[in-house]
């Protein structure tokens, strides 16, 4: 199995992270001033109207960005929650990805960030993800979509805070839940896009093949246990709202786009994930790259192989979006 060449050159030039403690403020800096970069020779994409707002949360307020499309956008609304280990990223790091999935979607796009970890561990992310889901839901009409026709998504971080939502959702988790009214919170999610999720943190996930062949270039096994650990901050790791995989119940979620890549040392526990999701009757469809890497979304501007991959998912993901069902694998 051979990754893209280009890709194998680009994290050549990508600055690995050291052992031992990690700078967080560095990390965070560095991705800052990459962040241009990432958006490839044609720069930022063009989209409709952008709006910044906040939604209420337990700690006060959580950062939105709002995308619309150019032309008149479905009634479907995505809330799309940025990956970064639960310690890196923000609206500015998700802003390309956020504004590709509202032009090839064709639906309004709500990005959201969260307090990050060590300096906020966990349930701060978690709080700050549901607060955003509580908020896209009960503005989904004055969005200009459906409120029964809201889907989440994310990726990696973002991932385990998108399927740890659907659980807290579906079970009326009522202390995260203690931001509104509810309103139409009742109705749910309508479809979830799990990139390349992180489903399990308990210390036994490290014992999986993929987390054992430590094969990502871009996802090594120590900064990957250091950002665990900096969320975690002492937290039960068999706490669902931290490790979604060993939830009591997988059922009556919302149906469930997985994507997962060969040499992600995560790629196994996000199998798992879809596995226990069909085994519960959700509707599942499973999406595997051979030669990519963790976080291949934000490449999507700098990388052909990428950019092509991209589309594969929205391709696959529309009908999801649309509340048709998955009919993958």
């Amino acid at each position: 199995m051979a990754l893209d060449p280009l890709l194998r050159l680009l994290l050549r030039l990508v600055p690995s992270v050291p052992p031992g403690p990690v700078d967080w403020r560095q990390i965070r800096e560095t991705i800052r001033k990459a962040t241009p970069m990432m958006r490839g020779p044609f720069g930022r994409l063009a989209v409709g109207p952008v709006e910044d707002r906040t939604a209420p949360g337990l700690a006060g307020e959580v950062p939105l960005r709002i995308y619309r499309p150019k032309r008149a956008a479905s009634k479907s609304t995505l809330l799309f929650i940025h990956g970064g280990g639960w310690t890196t990223g923000d609206l500015d790091a998700s802003d390309q990805t956020a504004r590709r999935l509202c032009r090839e979607l064709d639906v309004v796009v709500v990005a959201s960030t969260y307090r990050l970890a060590p300096e906020h561990p966990f349930p701060a992310a978690y709080e700050d993800a549901m607060a955003a889901a509580v908020w896209v839901l009960d503005n989904a009409a004055d969005l200009g979509g459906d409120p029964h026709a809201v889907s989440i998504g994310g990726d990696s971080a973002g991932a385990n805070l998108t399927a740890a939502v659907c659980i807290g959702l579906r079970d009326r988790d009522d202390e995260a839940l203690g931001l509104s009214p509810v309103g139409s919170v009742r109705a749910g999610m309508r479809s979830q896009l799990l990139l390349y999720p992180c489903v399990d943190l308990r210390p036994s996930a490290w014992d999986l093949p993929s987390r054992i062949a430590d094969a990502d270039p871009g996802l090594r096994r120590d900064p990957t246990e250091q950002t665990m650990a900096a969320y975690l901050g002492g937290a039960d790791p068999t706490n669902w709202r931290l490790s979604p995989l060993v939830a009591p119940s997988h059922a009556d979620l919302p149906p469930a786009l997985v994507v997962v890549l060969e040499v992600d040392p995560l790629r196994d526990e996000a199998l798992l994930y879809a596995d226990k999701l069909k085994g519960s009757g959700v509707a599942v469809d499973v999406m595997l790259f051979e030669h990519l890497t963790h976080g291949f979304m934000y490449l999507a501007g700098l990388l052909p192989a990428a950019r092509r991959a991209f589309r594969s998912v929205v391709r696959r993901f529309g009908p999801l979006l649309a509340g048709q069902g998955a009919g993958g694998n």
